[in-house]
């Protein structure tokens, strides 16, 4: 049994006089039962049993708070109890503690029942959320749930009672994998992130293979895990075809990805409506970056010359590596600006086609005759109407020659302009609701140096494409560098507005595989970016990107194509909905409260 024991002095204002009031309220939280096996155990010689059963708080914090609420001592825990002790000023202040359990046992516990009393004064009110019976606490996991006090913002009378006193138990038993129903309906809460983990059955990831697509056998619903996560924090994640995870917030709807580790809850743009697909589910096409010759291109940001341009070279053959069914701008010479690295095609200019007709011409792919990088087409085919690159010289301006330079965080991609722009002119208003959690352009290196147009295969690709066996991962190996926040101190504040995109790991632990069509959320009918590097390679120098497809698989391709844009961004820990019957469903959706 755990006690809380805290003392409130409370000034109670009315119209007439000030009346003083001191309460004294006791909060039991914790019974902490051990129920194990039914069968007796006989043992002959000697044994041992080496399973222990530890459940305990390790952490207490203040998350929420309003008025002017003062903590008289610092919060603590110890073993299973927590302690806090803070004073009131006026009606309607209230302030909300989290508390961590943690299992540090071997034995996996599962909620068995939750029973409350509240006796004494009305004017103190309590509110628990973030457990449910049938929740469970595997070994080595930990869970937490908020405990708010408040001074009754109606109170308008010196109370009778001066004491009050909240019993709450919850009785922890042995999880031997079967499911125990909730008896305690009343118990729902208003905060986002504990109405998820409410409304769904918590489920491990311990079995998931990703490498294959997300199914009924395969993940489909709400997964936790504490692997591959920042500080092994747990993070909760919608896995599948789901049809739980949908919030309308600043007036467009968004789906859920996932809880991120501080509490922040990442939601990924849905459009104006929540069944919209295709174009609708966006906010628009973009580049990744404008050019695609060098491997600083990859980046979110990326760097730039420390000296002029150079006009650098590479042969390229072997596959169709660009197409049209019309024709672009061609021309047999042209010349190069060292200092903007742009490439002007020289005088005549004709339209021509990637046939063999026009081998030993310069072109820009296109009905522009600048760019900044350049192809002399040696080889071509054609297949029905479609003329094919298969060979040729490339031309690339841009050539970093470190992996300090290339990667610096100083120069803006097209993508990281266009969703900020979007975010000032649709989101900026409501920034209040908006966390600085951050985005992670993973920039980590597998092969490779990073470096010019040396072929290097970036820790997204190795990871989820290349290793045998798929491993996502939720944390930023280098936050410092890749992750991008506006004023977090974790991150590189190199972001203007609190605005990103999915990752490719989020997009595998939602189910996506490398190749393989998948109809879960996050395929809208259309193919768009994500936040992650895949390869650079030399040959026909390309920087190439991560990419949720049409069909809900994942690839790769370069980042001057132009693929949709889903805006991605972290609602506040604290952020509550506005209706407990809300459910996450497309007919009712969480509805963020913004007044």
């Amino acid at each position: 049994m755990c006690r809380i024991i805290y003392s409130e002095m409370i000034e109670l204002k009315d119209k007439k006089n000030i009346i003083m009031l001191s309460l004294t309220i006791m909060v039991i939280l914790i019974s902490v039962g051990y129920s194990i096996f039914n069968t007796s155990l006989t043992i002959n010689g000697t044994a041992n049993i080496a399973s222990t059963w530890n459940i305990l708080f390790t952490e207490i914090k203040e998350v929420d708070k309003k008025g002017i609420v003062t903590e008289l001592s610092t919060p603590t825990v110890s073993g299973t109890n927590a302690t806090f002790d803070v004073d009131f000023k006026l009606p309607g202040d209230y302030i909300t503690y989290q508390i961590t359990v943690e299992n540090q046992g071997t034995i996996d516990g599962i909620i068995k029942e939750i029973k409350g009393s509240e006796q004494g004064s009305d004017a103190i009110k309590f509110e628990i959320e973030g457990i449910k019976e049938g929740d469970k606490l595997p070994s080595k996991r930990s869970t937490t749930f908020d405990v708010t006090i408040s001074y009754d913002s109606n109170t308008s009378e010196q109370p009778n009672l001066t004491d009050n006193k909240l019993s709450i138990g919850i009785n922890y038993i042995q999880d031997t994998g079967s499911n125990i129903p909730s008896n305690n309906p009343d118990i729902v809460p208003t905060r986002l992130s504990q109405k998820i983990l409410y409304d769904n059955k918590i489920q491990s990831d311990e079995n998931i293979n990703f490498g294959a697509i997300s199914s009924e056998t395969n993940g489909k619903g709400l997964y936790y895990t504490n692997k591959n996560t920042e500080d092994n924090k747990i993070s909760y994640y919608f896995r599948g075809a789901v049809n739980n995870n949908y919030v309308s917030f600043a007036g467009y709807y968004w789906r859920i990805i996932r809880i991120n580790e501080d509490g922040s809850i990442r939601l990924i743009y849905q459009g104006d409506s929540a069944d919209a697909t295709g174009s609708n589910a966006q906010v628009g096409t973009s580049a990744f970056n404008s050019t695609i010759g060098d491997n600083s291109m990859v980046g979110y940001m990326h760097g730039k010359p420390t000296n002029n341009y150079t006009d650098g070279s590479g042969n390229y053959s072997g596959w169709a590596w660009d197409s049209t069914t019309g024709t672009v701008k061609m021309s047999l010479g042209y010349t190069f600006n060292p200092q903007t690295g742009v490439y002007t095609l020289s005088e005549p200019v004709v339209s021509g086609t990637y046939s063999e007709t026009y081998y030993g011409y310069y072109t820009c792919y296109s009905q522009s005759t600048t760019c900044t990088h350049m192809i002399k087409l040696t080889q071509a085919k054609k297949n029905g109407n479609t003329y094919q690159i298969w060979g040729g010289e490339t031309h690339a301006g841009y050539w970093s020659t470190s992996y300090e330079q290339a990667h610096a965080n100083e120069v803006d991609s097209n993508i990281k302009k266009s969703l900020e722009d979007w975010y000032k002119d649709h989101l900026l208003k409501y920034d209040l609701y908006i966390a600085d959690t951050g985005f992670c352009n993973d920039r980590s290196l597998s092969t490779g140096t990073g470096v010019g147009r040396i072929d290097t295969h970036y820790g997204p690709g190795a990871r989820l494409c290349y290793n045998g066996a798929k491993t996502p991962q939720f944390a930023c190996p280098n936050l410092d560098q890749d992750l991008f926040t506006v004023s977090n101190a974790k991150g590189n504040k190199k972001s203007i507005q609190k605005v990103g995109l999915i990752t490719a790991d989020e997009a595998v632990y939602a189910g996506g595989v490398y190749g393989e069509n998948n109809s879960y959320y996050l395929n809208t009918g259309v193919a768009y970016w994500t936040m992650s590097p895949f390869v650079f390679i030399s040959a026909g120098s390309r920087a190439n990107d991560w990419v949720v497809g049409a069909t809900g698989n994942l690839y790769y391709t370069r980042v001057w194509d132009a693929l949709g844009v889903r805006p991605v961004i972290n609602l506040n820990a604290n952020i509550e909905i506005t209706d407990i019957k809300q459910d996450g469903t497309i007919e009712k959706p969480y509805i963020i409260k913004t007044d």
